[in-house]
């Protein structure tokens, strides 16, 4: 199946080094704010991890971010899953978002650290019951035999735990990426697009034009 016909023209907008000024983290929520109110894009969190496990096979999933700090950015997941061990064994991760109707690409790269348990202990307890029980009940990245057994598995949780108190089991919680290089993509007319590599050295961003 041959896709040379597949072509989208970018002419939305532009970048430049002095739009992203000397902070390339505060540029990069400026654009997550821009994502945000755009009614084109439903989940403007939605980010891609890339992650090389311990045979140097990589692996790429879909995960929601859900805190941008100073110099990185939070998400959770089950630490006995494919990405969770893939982590453990080798930090250096990679998240992307792209944003077509804004026609933008953003890349983060840095090393991955777990998040304090009592960090992941307050989101665990913000979120909506059933989603709790997914966690506990879910073993992340495990084969099954089914999705009825799953789904049965998560009825019984429910119906025997259904009015108290869960607490959050030890194998799940928050991964924090701290920021190191960052790349700014602005989609350009005739594939000249606008790149922007950030990279922190020292304490400091130096940042860079890149050829398309």
């Amino acid at each position: 199946m041959k896709l040379f016909n597949h072509r989208q023209s970018y002419d939305k907008n532009s970048l430049s080094i002095s739009d992203i000024g000397d902070n390339p983290m505060e540029f990069f929520k400026k654009w997550f704010n821009e994502a945000e109110k755009s009614d084109q894009i439903i989940e403007s969190n939605a980010m891609t991890i890339s992650t090389v496990d311990i045979d140097n096979s990589p692996s790429s999933r879909v995960v929601l971010l859900k805190e941008i700090k100073d110099n990185s950015l939070i998400f959770f997941t089950n630490y006995k899953s494919k990405k969770g061990k893939s982590i453990n064994d080798n930090p250096n991760i990679c998240a992307s978002f792209y944003w077509a109707p804004l026609e933008r690409q953003v890349i983060l790269k840095g090393i991955a650290k777990k998040t304090t348990e009592n960090y992941s202990d307050i989101y665990f307890n913000s979120r909506p019951f059933n989603s709790q029980a997914g966690a506990i009940v879910s073993n992340q990245s495990q084969i099954i035999s089914s999705y009825d057994e799953l789904i049965k598995r998560y009825d019984k949780f429910l119906e025997d735990y259904s009015g108290t108190s869960l607490k959050r089991p030890s194998h799940w919680g928050g991964i924090e990426l701290f920021v190191q290089e960052i790349e700014f993509w602005q989609g350009r007319e005739s594939r000249l697009h606008n790149r922007v590599i950030c990279n922190y050295i020292d304490d400091k961003w130096e940042l860079n034009l890149l050829s398309p």
